[in-house]
């Protein structure tokens, strides 16, 4: 089982350079997408199969804002096994950072206290301050210098190994997850789809927790339904709801190949759908957004879901949205033709001249900006990776490469591929210099020809 680790403390105290470190901002495995939630980032750490949850700030302020930032925050300290407890040095011990100690320990959870901002010696004078916070596990960082923060992942490996996202490919089977909140209809679809199947194999315990796998066919393709039992349970405390979506999704997620994720049309994309579509992108699946119970909605109704959900998904604009009746059967006939679409999309072999044609004409229609005296330069591309697919791009200075460049290669990408409902992960490596460092050595007759050459430009 993986374990979920919640980032808390003050406001900017660095708890999201923190967060984009140990996921890796440049890597597949991390839902950092603008828009996604403005109190709540999951994402999962590097070298671990730990989930790791970025909060918003736990602030004195009394506005409705920071209200609403702290309840989302107690949700996911409560969600968590494990908290990190981000403190500044360079701030001190401050009478907050007292207040949310207090109320950590309240949960009796093992606490890990990062004493943040930790750059030089003199820095570093200052952290037994904290030691009246009375943690044990306390740990020194500086999420700027890129410092402490190996033994912050070295942690997260000892608590959460990593474990390699089971690979089916070798199969014939293609394990399609369920997932949604509570009362969505995931019973309801998975019923559907087995009924106009009709075939209903067997029924056995998954690898994960109230997971049951149902094998089914369509159009002669062998598919293992998962559907979680955990997700849907019903409860009247909505912490625990959360608790259980998290991680029983988590699992469903790990061994599925493509996840249909059911919300309820009548009230689309609450937080609770978010968080769940931003744990499906942090583990790259192909995603299928299925909008449950239109036959309650009439013309002008739907409309609106639309521009609701197109507003919403702003972010991830390649998530297909598939709109069904699971009641009434309606769109239910093709909904497991689009998971096998984006299943493909999600696993094919790219054609390496075939990608580097694509960023020529990709470079050749935009060119990255001058960044100082250089232009970064995009030399060479190949697939580092499937479900998801995963591009390296070699080249130099491609570190002062603008966010928005990166993106603009993303979606050309995406567009050249005609890649459907799968997340596009794409790492800019350094094309390190063969000479760099190296002295070239003379030999006797070149050093004479230089000297000869030196004496002939004096004249």
């Amino acid at each position: 089982m993986s374990s979920i680790v919640a980032i808390v403390g003050r406001p900017n105290v660095g708890k999201s350079s923190i967060f984009n470190n140990l996921t890796g901002s440049n890597t597949a495995l991390v839902a950092k997408f603008s828009g996604l939630t403005r109190d709540r980032q999951y994402g999962q750490a590097k070298g671990s199969s730990a989930i790791l949850i970025d909060t918003g700030g736990i602030s004195s302020d009394s506005s409705d804002l920071s209200k609403d930032v702290l309840e989302q925050t107690e949700l996911a300290i409560k969600e968590a096994d494990i908290l990190f407890f981000i403190v500044d040095v360079k701030d001190g011990l401050t009478a907050l950072d007292k207040e949310i100690s207090k109320r950590l320990r309240k949960t009796s959870k093992p606490i890990y206290l990062i004493i943040n901002k930790v750059d030089n010696i003199k820095h570093e004078a200052l952290s037994p301050e904290f030691e009246e916070l009375g943690f044990t596990n306390q740990l020194l960082a500086s999420s700027a210098h890129n410092l402490g923060l190996g033994d912050i992942k070295n942690i997260l490996s000892d608590i959460s190994p990593y474990e390699e996202l089971l690979d089916h490919d070798n199969k014939k089977d293609l394990r399609i997850s369920i997932i949604g909140r509570p009362n969505v209809g995931k019973s309801t679809l998975t019923n559907k789809l087995i009924g106009e199947e009709r075939v209903l194999v067997s029924e056995k315990s998954g690898t994960t927790r109230d997971s049951i796998e149902i094998p089914i066919k369509s159009r002669n393709k062998n598919i293992i339904l998962i559907d979680t039992a955990g997700v849907r349970k019903k409860s009247s405390i909505v912490e625990e709801t959360e608790r259980s979506s998290v991680s029983q999704s988590l699992e469903a997620v790990k061994i599925s190949q493509v996840v249909i994720h059911l919300i309820d049309s009548q009230e689309p994309l609450v937080d609770q759908d978010m968080h769940l579509l931003g744990l499906i992108l942090s583990l790259g699946r192909p995603v299928i957004l299925v909008a449950n119970k239109i036959d309650l909605l009439n013309e002008e109704q739907k409309e609106e879901l639309k521009k609701l959900v197109e507003r919403r998904l702003s972010f991830a604009k390649f998530v297909h949205v598939h709109l069904i009746s699971a009641k009434k059967g309606i769109g239910i006939r093709s909904l497991l033709n689009l998971a096998q679409e984006a299943y493909l999309s999600s696993t094919e072999d790219l054609d390496t001249n075939l990608l580097n044609k694509i960023l020529i004409e990709a470079v050749r229609q935009q060119s990255p900006s001058l960044v100082g005296r250089f232009r970064p330069k995009l030399r060479y591309v190949h697939q580092g990776g499937k479900n998801p697919p995963i591009l390296v791009i070699h080249g130099n200075n491609l570190k002062k490469l603008q966010r928005t460049y990166k993106k603009y290669i993303e979606n050309f990408f995406r567009v050249a591929l005609r890649l459907k409902s799968t997340p596009l992960f794409i790492e800019f490596v350094e094309t390190k210099n063969p000479f760099e460092g190296k002295v070239n050595k003379l030999t006797g007759k070149q050093k004479k020809k230089r000297k000869r050459m030196i004496k002939r430009n004096k004249k």
